[in-house]
């Protein structure tokens, strides 16, 4: 059985911090409903953009348990969430698996994330205009006038 390189094992950790920190960012949501931007979580945690950048690309050694405490508090999730050998499941919200669950919203999603920022946003946007028209009709007067 060949045995792992401490620097191997090292570069496995940074990378697995990473995909865990970039998980957050892709379930954790801002009160307006998008991703949280690195200059949100500078601002919240005090570590600097180009650091937490540096952090979602797994290119930063270890990071010191008060960080990664800190990055813990901001996203909702307890400190032992960065120990784990893959993001887990149950850190998606119920309703973003529910609606998962749901069909097309899966194809929907993969096809959105090919995306720029841009067309994303012009996706939503569509899809508060559809919520609008929703909602419309049902504001309207209960009873139709009947058309002679």
């Amino acid at each position: 059985m060949a045995k792992i390189s401490q620097s191997a094992r090292d570069c496995q950790q940074e990378r697995q911090f990473a995909a865990l920190f970039n998980q957050l960012f892709a379930t954790r949501l801002s009160p307006e409903g998008r991703p949280y931007t690195l200059t949100e979580v500078s601002q919240a945690t005090g570590m600097s953009v180009p650091y937490l950048s540096y952090v979602r690309k797994g290119t930063i050694g270890a990071v010191p348990v008060h960080r990664a405490a800190s990055l813990a508090r901001f996203f909702g999730v307890p400190l032992d969430y960065f120990s784990q050998d893959e993001p887990p499941v149950e850190t998606m919200a119920d309703d973003v698996r529910e609606a998962l669950a749901q069909p097309l919203v899966r194809e929907l999603v993969l096809r959105v994330g090919h995306l720029s920022l841009a067309q994303r946003a012009l996706v939503l946007e569509i899809l508060e205009h559809i919520d609008h028209l929703r909602v419309e009709p049902a504001q309207g007067s209960p009873s139709c006038p009947n058309h002679v």
